[in-house]
């Protein structure tokens, strides 16, 4: 499918996002990016903002920080501009599957109900671009619907899918992710609106394994306490 087509569906797609709102998707997404660290001076790089929901809740948050927010819909990035009046909140119209960031530290790269947009044959060429501008230090959110529950959609209900809309399994993202020297670090099919519906994943770059012993990681109080918790079980299982 051509891009023009894809763009042309989004561009008619703004009145029907602006509709939905914050919904429980979307703030439950906001919730799980707080809870990896999101805070004031985080950097973010948002691909497939679409008309900013989120991006605004992020920009209430972000002080010192930058969003750089990417759609391929211009009509989307001018509502987005229009709307969120922020010093630190930047917009594109553009491609994301090879889009390089005007950002070079990025905290967080978020794509939220995007990849099972974008056509399957481009997803080397994503994760590949992924790769190259994320540092050691970037956490990359992806969340999808469950590949299953899209499969029921495209026998049960096909006019509520979009113009690309597919299922990603799961071996297919991890193929992608080895290929592109990225690693799984949380896998989590979780529930918002029917149980099972969606799927979330954390990736990093991959790194070399270093054995960092937990216990020098713990204060002197944790060991204290693990201590205690030792002559317990000791005391309690082995007479």
């Amino acid at each position: 499918m051509e891009n023009k087509e894809i763009i042309d569906f989004y561009d008619g797609f703004v009145e029907e996002q602006h509709k939905s709102g914050i919904n429980e998707r979307i703030y439950e997404l906001y919730k799980r990016l707080k809870k990896q660290g999101f805070q004031a001076d985080s950097n973010v790089l948002e691909l497939g903002c679409g008309i900013g929901t989120l991006t605004f809740l992020l920009s209430k948050v972000v002080k010192t920080g930058k969003i750089e927010a990417v759609d391929i819909s211009p009509e989307s990035i001018e509502f987005c501009k229009k709307k969120i009046k922020n010093p630190n909140v930047a917009f594109f119209a553009n491609d994301i599957v090879n889009y390089l960031p005007q950002m070079k530290e990025i905290d967080f790269i978020s794509l939220f109900d995007i990849i099972e947009h974008i056509p399957l044959e481009k997803h080397g060429e994503l994760f590949h671009n992924l790769s190259n501008i994320c540092s050691d230090n970037t956490l990359i959110l992806i969340n999808i619907p469950n590949p299953d529950y899209i499969h029921y959609d495209i026998a049960n209900n096909p006019d509520a899918l979009q113009i690309v809309d597919q299922p990603v399994p799961l071996d297919f993202i991890l193929q992608n992710l080895e290929h592109n020297n990225l690693s799984l670090v949380f896998f989590e099919t979780h529930s918002i609106w029917v149980e099972n519906d969606y799927q979330f994943f954390l990736i990093k770059k991959k790194r070399s394994f270093k054995e960092v012993k937990i216990s020098d990681k713990r204060t002197f109080i944790q060991k204290a306490m693990k201590k205690i918790e030792r002559t317990v079980v000791k005391l309690k299982y082995y007479r």
